[in-house]
């Protein structure tokens, strides 16, 4: 059983509707155990088909993953706003699965820009950030329908921002404005591969 990113996405706008609630009410405790939830449960249902996974729900997969630090943890600082990063993330993620040539890429990380773009502008950077790892994750996730020119030189611009060890403590604006911007360098350069 594959889930639909339409029901990802749904499941998560309901649970952040309930912790809203709950923060309202001075509940934070409900609202970490909401999120918890959500992602341990949207993990075990994607883990039912692990080996089939492929883009964004390979990228589902490792986000919905709490045993597992990630670079974008750092963008939080705390174990309820990481939760609520997390499944915000997943609302980032693009609707890609497979990718057929350059133009997908092209595709995906242009449509990650012109979203990611206003929201640095509107200073919140660290949902450009979130949007940007999303993305970029998503599509080295992403396997090749079939071989194309240009494809392994835009996974070796992308693999090294999104993936490796995160920070030890939570990003700073300096650093998370520096960490938007690699994403964004690395996307730009993917972006002027043709073939």
């Amino acid at each position: 059983m594959v889930v639909e990113i339409e029901a990802l996405k749904t499941a998560v706008i309901e649970a952040d509707a309930r912790a809203r609630v709950w923060l309202s009410q001075g509940r934070l405790d409900a609202v970490e155990g909401g999120y918890e939830t959500l992602l341990t449960t949207l993990n075990a249902l994607l883990g039912l088909d692990e080996e089939r996974l492929r883009g964004w729900q390979r990228t589902a997969l490792v986000l919905t993953d709490l045993r597992r630090r990630l670079k974008i943890d750092a963008l939080a600082s705390g174990r309820g706003p990481e939760l609520q990063m997390r499944a915000a993330a997943l609302l980032d993620l693009p609707d890609l699965v497979a990718v057929g040539g350059m133009g997908d890429i092209h595709e995906a990380l242009g449509a990650a820009i012109t979203v990611g773009a206003p929201r640095y502008n509107a200073a919140d950077v660290r949902g450009c950030c979130r949007l940007y790892w999303s993305t970029i994750h998503a599509v080295i996730s992403a396997p090749a329908t079939r071989g194309f020119t240009g494809h392994a030189r835009a996974l070796g611009l992308l693999r090294p921002v999104v993936e490796g060890d995160p920070p030890a403590l939570p990003l700073d604006a300096a650093g998370m404005d520096e960490f938007a911007w690699v994403m964004r360098r690395a996307m730009d350069a993917t972006l002027t591969i043709t073939s």
